[in-house]
């Protein structure tokens, strides 16, 4: 059974292989001001509505082997997005990317790190899955 937690349940313990967080993700580079590839930002879940930038509601977790997984949810992306960002079952990521403690807490920081690289996608469902 997978079990989803809020933020504010997550900063004051480390996030376990099978538990999710929910947060929304904007898409692209940050030295480009998020135009591009990769992870520009990433938020608590309704964190970003003050923001204009286009964000995708994900669920953040780590694997068994300890990589971070989002799992962006495909119904609420634009398809200029999905072929930007996903074209050819690849995400590109351009610059690190350190995901803050608002979002995972007392996750330490270089677990927190996602490296420039490409990763595969999987597509489950409604799901697009990312392992970083």
């Amino acid at each position: 059974m997978r079990t989803f937690q809020n933020t504010t349940a997550i900063q004051s313990q480390n996030l376990h292989s099978g538990q999710k967080v929910r947060a929304d993700v904007v898409l692209g580079s940050p030295s480009a001001n998020c135009s591009g590839v990769g992870i520009c930002r990433v938020m608590a879940h309704g964190a970003g509505a003050e923001i204009s930038c286009p964000n995708v509601p994900t669920l953040v977790s780590f694997t068994k082997a300890g990589k971070i997984r989002f799992e962006f949810d495909k119904k609420s992306m634009e398809g200029r997005y999905m072929r930007r960002h996903f074209r050819w079952a690849l995400f590109q990521v351009f610059e690190h990317y350190i995901i803050p403690h608002s979002v995972l807490g007392a996750v330490k920081l270089e677990k927190r790190t996602i490296n420039p690289g490409i990763y595969s996608v999987l597509e489950v469902g409604d799901r697009l899955i990312v392992d970083f």
